[in-house]
C-alpha cells in the first residue's frame, strides 16, 4: 500500500476515532451490527521556496523548476458488518492535482491530473473468540492507468512521500490480498502474529517512482508480509508496538516506446521493514493523549541481479495528538508531528527526495448522536534535499483545510 493512500486512510480513521472518543478505554470492543460511513473534503497547498525545486528531466520532458502543488481530495470509507464476526469495508478517493512549474524556457505553466483511485474492498472475519482473524481484499481497477507525459509530470511531483499528500488519482490494476492473524494473551501482553500474500496489480507507477526506478512502466511482482503486534498496559498507560516485513518477488520495468515482450530490466526490491510504536497516556482533563513514532527501512534493491548503490533509505515520522474536551459533545483536536526521510541517492527527483519537516493540526470534533463532524486546519514547513549531492536544499511550506464526517447507522 502506498504512503499516500495511507494518509487518506489515516484522515478517515482519525475521524472514526473521534466518533468513539467517549469509549476510548474500550477501544478493542466491537460495535456489533453497526455500519460506519466516513467522508471528507480536503484542500492541500505546497509552495516551494527560492527558485523552486529542480526536477530532473523525465517522462519525455526536460528538467523543470517546481513552484507549487495544490490538491483537492474527497476520500470515502464504508464499513458494514455481516453478522457478529465479519466486516466488509471499502475505501476510495477522488482527487485533482495542479502542478505549477517553470520550464527551461518560456512562461510559467500549470498541469492537472484528476480522477478516482482504485476502490479497495476488504473482508475481515474474527473467529474463535477473536483468537484468529482472516482478511481478504481486492483492488477494483477504477483508477486510470493510461497516463500522458503531462500526467506523469504531475505524478512525479505529487507522489513524493516527503510532502505527505493524499493518494494521487491513478490506478494499479486488479490486485488481491489474503492474510491471517493469530492473537494470544501471553502474560501481560496481547500478542498478534500474522502473515499475508499480496498479488499486486499490473501497473504501479507510484511504486516505481518512489523506489527510484528508471521507468514508470512498472509491472510489479507479488509481496509476502509477516507481522507481529504487541499491546499491554504500563501502569495506567497503554503501549502498542507493531512491526512488519515485506518480501518482494521480481518486478519488471518495461519500455513504453517498445513493442517487445522482453522487459527493459528486472528489479527485485529489497525487504522493507516497518515499525510503529504508540503510547496512549492516561492524562487528566483530556480524552486522548498519544505519542507515536513510525520507522520504515527500505533496503537496497537489485537490478538484473546486481544490488544498486544508494537505493536504501530510512523514513521516520513521529508526533503527538490530543483531544481536549471543551463541552460535553465538543473537543479540541491538536496534533504536532515531525518527519525525517533520508531519500534515495539514485535519483534527484522529488519522489525520492530527503526531507526534514514539521507540522501541526488544529481541529474540532463535534458529536451529535451517531454523527461526528471534524473541521480542521493544518500547516507544515520543511527542507528538501537530494541525498549525496552538493546541490542546495529547497525550503517549502504547506497548508491544508478539511472537513471530515463519520456517521454510524
Amino acid at each position: 500500500m502506498s504512503a499516500a493512500f495511507s494518509n487518506v486512510r489515516r484522515r478517515i480513521a482519525l475521524a472514526a476515532a473521534a466518533a468513539l472518543l467517549p469509549t476510548v478505554a474500550h477501544a478493542q470492543d466491537r460495535l456489533i451490527g453497526t455500519s460506519a460511513l466516513g467522508a471528507g473534503v480536503t484542500a492541500d497547498m505546497i509552495q516551494f521556496g527560492g527558485n523552486g525545486y529542480t526536477q530532473p528531466g523525465g517522462a519525455g520532458r526536460d528538467s523543470i523548476r517546481l513552484r507549487s502543488i495544490s490538491q483537492f481530495s474527497v476520500p470515502i470509507s464504508l464499513a458494514v458488518p455481516l453478522g457478529s464476526q465479519w466486516t466488509v469495508d471499502l475505501q476510495s478517493v477522488y482527487s485533482t492535482v495542479r502542478l505549477g512549474f517553470d520550464p527551461r524556457t518560456g512562461a510559467r505553466q500549470n498541469l492537472t491530473l484528476s480522477g478516482v483511485s482504485d476502490v479497495r474492498v476488504r473482508a475481515t472475519g474474527r473467529l474463535f473468540n477473536d483468537g484468529l482473524v482472516f482478511t481478504a481484499g481486492v483492488n477494483a481497477p477504477t483508477g486510470q492507468t493510461e497516463l500522458s507525459v503531462d500526467n506523469l509530470t504531475v505524478l512525479r511531483a505529487s507522489a513524493a512521500p516527503a510532502l505527505g499528500l493524499s493518494a494521487p488519482p491513478v490506478g494499479g490494476g486488479p490486485a488481491g490480498t489474503v492474510g491471517l492473524v493469530v492473537a494470544r494473551k501471553i502474560g501481560a501482553w496481547a500478542v498478534a502474529v500474522g502473515g499475508s500474500y499480496e498479488m499486486r496489480g499490473t501497473y504501479q507507477p507510484v511504486a516505481a517512482l518512489t523506489a527510484g526506478a528508471p521507468s514508470g512502466d512498472y509491472q510489479p511482482g507479488n509481496v509476502i508480509r509477516g507481522s507481529i503486534g504487541l499491546d499491554r498496559l504500563v501502569g495506567k498507560h497503554r503501549l502498542s508496538i507493531s512491526s512488519a516485513a515485506d518480501l518482494y518477488d521480481t518486478d519488471e520495468l518495461r519500455d513504453p516506446s517498445s513493442s517487445s515482450a522482453r522487459p527493459l530490466a528486472t528489479v527485485r526490491l529489497g525487504p522493507i521493514v516497518t515499525t510503529d510504536i504508540q503510547l496512549q497516556l492516561a492524562a487528566p482533563r483530556v480524552n486522548e493523549l498519544v505519542l507515536w513514532t513510525a520507522h520504515r527501512f527500505r533496503s537496497q534493491f537489485e537490478r538484473d541481479g546486481v544490488k544498486v548503490n544508494g537505493s536504501s533509505a530510512n523514513y521516520i515520522d513521529g508526533g503527538l495528538r490530543t483531544s481536549i474536551p471543551l463541552r460535553r459533545s465538543l473537543d479540541l483536536l491538536v496534533t504536532a508531528d515531525g518527519r525525517y526521510h533520508s531519500g534515495l541517492a539514485i535519483n534527484q527527483g522529488l519522489a525520492t527526495s530527503g526531507v526534514i519537516s514539521g507540522g501541526g493540526t488544529l481541529g474540532l470534533i463535534a458529536r451529535s448522536g451517531n454523527l461526528s463532524l471534524q473541521p480542521y486546519v493544518r500547516a507544515q514547513a520543511g527542507s528538501l534535499s537530494v541525498r549525496d549531492s552538493a546541490a542546495p536544499s529547497t525550503s517549502f511550506v504547506g497548508g491544508s483545510v478539511g472537513f471530515l464526517v463519520v456517521t454510524r447507522f
